[in-house]
């Protein structure tokens, strides 16, 4: 019985040895270098990014918050401003907002808003 046995496991890890070594073979062309377009087709250059025109409108929220109302004009664009509290400058994103749409971002409470804008998304 130990012998049979012995077969048995030395039989399955065989196969599984065998299995293991064709998924390796299978899996060597993957791995190839990739086909490239014929010297013929032009490449094509990066679309450039869409211009945004943007207005600001400062707000103060019911907290004492400053904050900006920003309209883009031109694609999808998001909000943001940089805020300054003391010495500390640093910037908030707003919410991605359609063209002609409005993007609200607040600072934290205490800081100004020193830049507002909107940049493509």
């Amino acid at each position: 019985m130990i012998s049979r046995a012995r077969r048995t496991i030395a039989a399955i890890g065989a196969t599984l040895a065998l299995g293991a070594g064709g998924l390796l073979i299978t899996a060597a062309p993957a791995t190839a270098a990739p086909e490239f377009p014929a010297a013929s087709s032009a490449p094509t250059a990066p679309s450039a990014p869409t211009a945004l025109t943007c207005t600001h409108r400062l707000q103060t929220g019911s907290g004492g918050h400053k904050g900006a109302a920003i309209t883009c004009n031109g694609s999808t664009f998001t909000g943001i401003i940089d805020c300054k509290k003391g010495d500390l400058v640093y910037r908030h994103f707003g919410n991605r907002a359609a063209s002609g749409g409005t993007s609200t971002v607040w600072c934290d409470l205490g800081a100004q808003v020193i830049f507002a804008g909107g940049t493509p998304s």
